[in-house]
């Protein structure tokens, strides 16, 4: 279904895009999960698949699913009969479904997998970035072509004020089952190895590069001793360092163990530090850097060593998207009380990726060790600064990315 098509869903208009929109019927739905709910064959897929799995309709609907994905949606509260905040609400059919489809099977019949899932993308309306899911795709190829389809897929979920990236690998199997075309789809969670690969791939990425440069120092010391080589060593070694620690801030970031401080932060050192780390860094090579943190404001309180993370790498994807010649702008101000950063440049993200800028281990650069700089601004600004990361981006206005800390800190 192409872009601007229109459905009718929960009482009104919406706009959806890449997938057909259309739902089943109330009593469709209960037809269905009549006809699979208690079915040998759906029962033994159920236990005999490896992972969470889900048996899908026409329309991408549940009907049903198996224990380990419903204990899975217990054990993070993600189901509740009350449609508590932050829980999957009850569909409104729910009355003409069977009796014997008992549980958080119930609750979950009829929604959609992201829906379930509690996907973000999949609140306040369609996303273009279903286009790039891999569930959805694997989904639509089975259906399509009539044999089973595996891809990858990336969910972001919020659980109250906490947002966590879950990895996907996604089979989809057609069956054709007493009349109906369906789908069996079953996901095996692999995060923690998806991970453990964006991490090592990063640091060994980074840690590369520093050795090289201060390997080649190294020999123009030895062949002719000068204080500029030292210098460059030094310096070089200083960054192995520091990303020695970002690697392991990340790591304790992701696992949520990270201390967070809260002291007024050093707005001139914050704008020395950015200056000094991009004044012979590769990305800022040929470009101009402007930063403008008025020193005659209150201090806002924060933890300073996150905050220059999440600066240096706005910063730093700011420079990378910037032609030679042209300007990125830092600024601070004080917007409704609340402490903001905004980084601009004047390039623009296009439509297709901008729904995917914060997803871990995605990159618009084919290049490995790359995807975890945006995805770690979000991480440290939600889960550990109290605050948030957004952008905008334009033809017009070029692109700005925002750092807002928590109001009544400065």
């Amino acid at each position: 279904m192409a872009q601007g098509d229109m459905h009718i869903a929960d009482g009104q208009a919406r706009e959806t895009y890449f997938t057909p929109a259309r739902r089943s019927s109330a009593e469709l739905i209960a037809e269905q999960v009549g006809a699979v709910v208690g079915n040998p064959v759906v029962e033994a897929v159920l236990d005999s698949f490896s992972g969470q799995v889900l048996v899908l309709n026409h329309d991408r609907q549940i009907l049903a699913a198996s224990p380990e994905f419903r204990e899975s949606l217990a054990a993070c509260g993600m189901v509740d009969r009350d449609g508590n905040p932050g829980r999957v609400p009850i569909p409104s059919h729910d009355a003409s479904l069977p009796a014997k489809l008992a549980g958080s099977a119930r609750d979950v019949a009829g929604q959609r997998p992201g829906e379930a899932l509690r996907c973000e993308r999949s609140s306040g309306g369609p996303s273009l970035a279903c286009a790039h899911c891999g569930a959805v795709m694997a989904i639509l190829a089975a259906q399509c072509c009539g044999s089973p389809d595996n891809e990858e897929c990336w969910i972001g979920v919020r659980r109250g004020q906490h947002r966590y990236s879950v990895e996907f690998r996604a089979k989809a199997t057609p069956i054709s089952l007493a009349g109906y075309e369906i789908v069996v789809l079953a996901l095996q969670d692999i995060s923690e190895q998806k991970r453990r690969v964006v991490l090592e791939q990063t640091f060994l990425h980074d840690a590369r590069n520093l050795l090289g440069s201060i390997l080649m120092w190294s020999e123009v010391l030895a062949y002719e001793p000068s204080e500029e080589a030292v210098a460059a060593i030094r310096k070089l070694a200083l960054q192995l360092r520091d990303q020695l620690n970002g690697h392991r801030v990340l790591v304790h970031a992701e696992k949520g163990d990270l201390v967070v401080a809260s002291v007024p932060l050093d707005l001139p050192g914050l704008a020395r530090a950015l200056r000094d780390t991009f004044s012979s860094h590769a990305s800022g090579e040929g470009k101009n850097i402007l930063v403008q943190f008025p020193i005659d404001m209150p201090s806002p309180l924060s933890d300073p060593n996150l905050v220059l993370r999440v600066l240096t790498n706005m910063v730093n994807n700011a420079l990378e998207a910037t032609d030679p010649g042209a300007t990125v702008t830092a600024r601070f101000e004080l917007r409704g009380g609340a402490p903001t950063f905004k980084v601009h440049n004047p390039g623009v993200i296009p439509p297709e990726i901008a729904p995917r800028i914060f997803q871990r281990s995605f990159s618009t650069k084919n290049a490995p060790g790359r995807g975890l700089g945006t995805y770690s601004m979000r991480l440290f600004a939600e889960q550990y600064l109290g605050g948030q990361v957004t952008f905008t981006s334009s033809v017009d206005e070029g692109t700005t990315f925002v750092l807002t800390l928590p109001a009544g800190h400065g």
